[in-house]
Parts: C-alpha cells; sequence; structure tokens
C-alpha cells in the first residue's frame, strides 16, 4: 500500500500569499474551483409514478415564482446561483402572507394547463429513464406557459406596471399543441438497433446545442445587457439552472484535497506548481483496516451553545481515507427521486412522497423498506461521484480525501484544515523553483522541527537527466535538520 502520497502546490499557496506551510494547512475545494468542468457532475435520472411526478411540477412553479420574486428586486446586486438556496424550498414553508396566496394561484393555473397535464401523463407513464438534456428541454417548453403565468398574477395585483394582453389565444394555442405533439412524439420512438432512451437523448443534446447558440446570439444583441441580466436569467436560462441546482437535493456540498502518487510527474509539476517553480509536499500516511491510507487532520466535529449564548465549535483530530480516483467513461447513475438524501425527512414525506388522501409514493418505499441497505447505497453512490474522472485524466494518478460536514464549510477560511506536521515527510524542490523561494521554505521547516525536535525532516529537488530524457527526483542529503 503507498505510504507516501503527494500535494503539488505553487509558491504563493505554500509562502507569501496564504502560508499553508507555516500554518500547516490544506485547502479543500469546491467542485467550482478545480480545472475539470465534469467535476461534480452526477448522472441524474428521473424514473417515478404520478405522485413525484406531480410534486416535481409543483415544486418547479414553486422556485420559478420565488426566482421572478428575486429577479424583479435584485437589480445590480443579481446572483446566479439564487437556485442553489430557492431548490431546497417546499410549498409548506411559504409564509402566512400574499405569497403563499400567490403561489397557491399560480401553481393551480399552471397544473390546469393542458401542456403540463400532458407532461405528467406522460412522465408517469414512463418505464425508461429521463435523463438531464431531455427533462432540460420539457421544462423550457413548459416554462413558455409557466412565466406568463406568474408575470399576469403580479400584473393583476399591481405588482408589475401595466401590459398588454398576452399571446393571442390562437398563438398560445398553437404553442400548446406543438409542446404536446413534441413530447407525445417521443414516447413513440423505437429503434431495433439503439435504445430509445439513447436516441432522444441524442436529440434534444442537438436541441439543446442550438438554443445555446440561439440564446447566445440574443445576448450579444442585447442593448444595455447588464441590466437586464436579471431578465434574460428568468426568461432563458431558468430552466436549465433549474436543472442543474437539483443535483443539490441529492448530495450535500462535498470539498476535496487531491494528492497524487508520484512527485515526479512533469505534467502535474506544470499544472499544479507553478511550471515548476513550486513545490510538492510528501506525506506520510498511515493504513487503517480497510488497507486504506489515511492523513490525520483536523476538523469541527462538535457544536454547543444555548439561546443565550453564542455557538462555540469544537474540533479534533480525524483520519481521514485517501481514496484513488477511478478513471471511466461513463459516471455512476443516480436514481432523483429515491436519492434525495439532502431533504429533510419531513419534507420528503410531507411534500415529495406525498399524495392524496393519505397515499404516498412507491419511490418512498424504496427508502423505507430497509433503511439501512438504502443508506449504503446512498453514500456509496456519493463517494463514487465525487471520485470518477474521465480517462484523459489518468496520467494524473490522484488521490483524494473527500470533505463533506454538517456543521458550515461555505467560505474558504472554513475549509483550510490543519495537518500535524509530523505527517509532513518531505518538500520535493521543482525544477525551477526560485532560491529566495527555497530559502523560505526551508527556514520555516527548521522552526518547526527545532520546536517538534525532529531531525528527519527531507527535502528532494526535480532535475531533468539529459541522456534519459526524463525527470528524476535527487535527495538534498546535505542538507541536515538540527535542532538544539
Amino acid at each position: 500500500m503507498t505510504k507516501y502520497l503527494y500535494r503539488y502546490r505553487p509558491i504563493k499557496a505554500v509562502l507569501d500569499e496564504f502560508h499553508e506551510l507555516e500554518n500547516q494547512e490544506i485547502y479543500f475545494s469546491t467542485t467550482d474551483e478545480l480545472n475539470d468542468p465534469m467535476e461534480g457532475f452526477k448522472d441524474i435520472f428521473w424514473l417515478g409514478d404520478e405522485i413525484v411526478w406531480r410534486n416535481f411540477t409543483k415544486h418547479y412553479i414553486l422556485c420559478a415564482l420565488q426566482t421572478a420574486n428575486y429577479c424583479f428586486l435584485a437589480g445590480d446586486l443579481f446572483d446566479p446561483t439564487v437556485l442553489n438556496r430557492i431548490v431546497f424550498l417546499v410549498p409548506q414553508e411559504l409564509p402566512e402572507a400574499p405569497i403563499r396566496e400567490i403561489y397557491e394561484r399560480v401553481s393551480s393555473e399552471f397544473m390546469a394547463e393542458p401542456a403540463t397535464k400532458a407532461f405528467l401523463s406522460l412522465m408517469a407513464a414512463r418505464t425508461t429513464p429521463t435523463r438531464r438534456t431531455e427533462l432540460t428541454n420539457y421544462l423550457r417548453t413548459l416554462h413558455s406557459f409557466a412565466l406568463p403565468i406568474i408575470i399576469n398574477e403580479y400584473h393583476e395585483r399591481g405588482l408589475l406596471p401595466p401590459q398588454d394582453k398576452g399571446p393571442k389565444p390562437p398563438a398560445r394555442e398553437k404553442l400548446r399543441k406543438n409542446a404536446i405533439a413534441m413530447m407525445e412524439g417521443v414516447t413513440k420512438i423505437t429503434s431495433t438497433e439503439y435504445p430509445a432512451e439513447k436516441i432522444s437523448e441524442a436529440l434534444f443534446a442537438a436541441s439543446e446545442a442550438a438554443n445555446a447558440q440561439v440564446m447566445l446570439i440574443n445576448e450579444y444583441n442585447l442593448p444595455n445587457r447588464h441590466k437586464q441580466i436579471p431578465g434574460v436569467f428568468l426568461v432563458n436560462r431558468f430552466p436549465s439552472a433549474y436543472v442543474a441546482a437539483l443535483d443539490k437535493l441529492v448530495h450535500r456540498n462535498w470539498y476535496v484535497a487531491c494528492f497524487a502518487k508520484t512527485a515526479q510527474n512533469h505534467s502535474m509539476w506544470s499544472t499544479y506548481a507553478n511550471g515548476h517553480r513550486g513545490v510538492c509536499l510528501m506525506f506520510e500516511t498511515t493504513t487503517n483496516a480497510r488497507d486504506t491510507p489515511t492523513l490525520l487532520i483536523e476538523q469541527v466535529t462538535s457544536a454547543s451553545g444555548s439561546k443565550d449564548q453564542p455557538t462555540k465549535y469544537s474540533s479534533s483530530e480525524v483520519a481521514h481515507e485517501l481514496t484513488p480516483v477511478r478513471y471511466n467513461s461513463r459516471y455512476p447513475a443516480i436514481d432523483f427521486f429515491r436519492s434525495l438524501g439532502s431533504i429533510s425527512e419531513y419534507n420528503l414525506n410531507t411534500f415529495w412522497y406525498s399524495g392524496e388522501a393519505g397515499s404516498y409514493s412507491d419511490c418512498r418505499e424504496a427508502v423505507y423498506a430497509v433503511p439501512d441497505v438504502w443508506r449504503k447505497s446512498y453514500w456509496q453512490t456519493f463517494a463514487e461521484s465525487a471520485l470518477y474522472k474521465t480517462h484523459e485524466w489518468a496520467h494524473e494518478e490522484e488521490y483524494r480525501i473527500v470533505l463533506h460536514s454538517i456543521f458550515d464549510m461555505s467560505t474558504k477560511d472554513k475549509r483550510k484544515l490543519k495537518y500535524r506536521f509530523q505527517d509532513l515527510a518531505g518538500i520535493v524542490f521543482g525544477a525551477r523553483t526560485d532560491i529566495e523561494d527555497k530559502l523560505k521554505i526551508m527556514r520555516i521547516i527548521d522552526a518547526k522541527c527545532a520546536k517538534e525536535k525532529r531531525s528527519n525532516f527531507k527535502f528532494f529537488e526535480l532535475r531533468y537527466i539529459h541522456n534519459e530524457s526524463r525527470f528524476q527526483l535527487f535527495p538534498l542529503d546535505l542538507i541536515k535538520i538540527k535542532y538544539s
């Protein structure tokens, strides 16, 4: 089993800007901060009965309404990630205020729309999964009906300036017929060579690509675009943003620290260590009972407080596993309606799985029939989704610590976690590390070794071997750590 694992770092991270070396900190990144655009991707599919699809549709109009409220008020403070918060809302949580009545009226009208009814009927009858591209297309079509309902409600209440009436009935009826025909047409796709699911996904992927181009052209030609961003988001981007935000309901946010199997990867030095100007930290790991390397890291593990006292957080050292990344062309599939692990049990049972007259969706049974089995499968899927990358990244030979917590880790400072200095076995200087940076690092290590009475710290340097056309690690044996 791997004893040493390596962490490539730029000089600004270990020294003058973030002081990771002096503070003995490992920074845990969000998926958005990583360089692979597929980080955090979930191959989610939707397959369920009439109850969950009805509640899904009600949730869509609820989120559209709340997003509209935000867009009308946000102005220059508009934040496109707002849906990541709104998506957790359920109708029961609306306050006893006009917004509850507005939602009930808007939702009732939207659910009565023939195109919405066709969508619900077709989705409930499906025996094959619907994936995000296809679902986004359906919602984009339904959005053409949802948004006018919301805006008309606001106009009727005097919350928006008066406007001309919406599309004439023939135009609306034509849109409705086309929407229903499109959705029904997908169910009739058959092929002896390819699964219907694959054909529909290809068709809708082409449609989404074309739609993205049209939106790009429209925004390019939009006068005073910066003042119209909230409206553009609400009208054009909401359906795809909503589907993306649904990921939050499946798995809670997770954060990652990346390590590598070797310190001699030329590409890694170029990408993650300032083109060989940075360093590579050498960590000595401890193997656990599962024969997996671990590293002790300090993190918040408990909290205490009262109504009259501020919350106090306590930290302790936790052994975190370093798990190898799997390089695969396919991501593990996740069943959305049976994987809503970020939603409270109360909201699951009173909204998402709740039908009429005390009935429940069949999806609920998959969760509650054998809870331990569901829980094990759920966390396995979570781990796999955080540890899959495509074959293009296999050269990195990456290991990861994947971190998630019930405590808030949304800010960068809360994701800087301390490791034990005794687990830092050595430092590798890059082929172009500046002499001044080397000296600063040596002084920091010298002081730390003196404090902890260590004399076994190792320094290495990466050098190019011309006659072998490769980089090689050279131990700097003449550098001796002494303490008095």
